[in-house]
């Protein structure tokens, strides 16, 4: 996997709840709070380890990481909802640009769009608005199920 692909994932997963598996067989559960790709570490925060003990706040050294598992997948797809802006508002090609490494997408260069929500003002920003809650809720009935 390219380092750029590889910073996609962990980006997606930041606050997300995941199971880390170390070399030693010990796990972790907890958010995934932050990481570092070199030297590769992770943090976790508010994690219980698999003898149920509780902590504030783990950091991972890469190294002794085993696998990572992610219980949920992600409510937003950044390239997902872009396609469906684009058919929903008719825009045309390279209206909505989308940075998957990042987990957003711009409308036009005005709008911002990611997992926390829409920034931008205006009649275009209230339409995008509302695409998007209509999609989270739509997505978030998905992985429930």
């Amino acid at each position: 996997m390219s380092a750029r692909r590889i910073l996609s994932e962990f980006n997606s997963i930041l606050d997300k709840t995941v199971t880390v598996r170390l070399t030693n067989s010990k796990t972790y559960t907890g958010t995934f709070y932050s990481f570092e790709l070199n030297p590769f570490l992770i943090t976790l925060i508010d994690a219980k380890d698999s003898e149920k003990n509780s902590f504030y706040k783990i950091i991972i050294n890469g190294n002794v990481i085993e696998e990572i598992q992610i219980k949920n997948p992600p409510t937003f797809d950044v390239k997902e909802f872009g396609q469906k802006l684009e058919k929903d508002l008719n825009l045309r090609p390279g209206d909505v640009k989308i940075y998957e490494d990042v987990g957003i997408l711009t409308v036009m260069d005005r709008i911002k769009v990611s997992e926390v929500g829409v920034e931008g003002t205006g009649p275009l920003a209230q339409r995008v608005y509302e695409i998007y809650n209509d999609y989270i809720s739509k997505r978030k009935k998905e992985v429930s199920q």
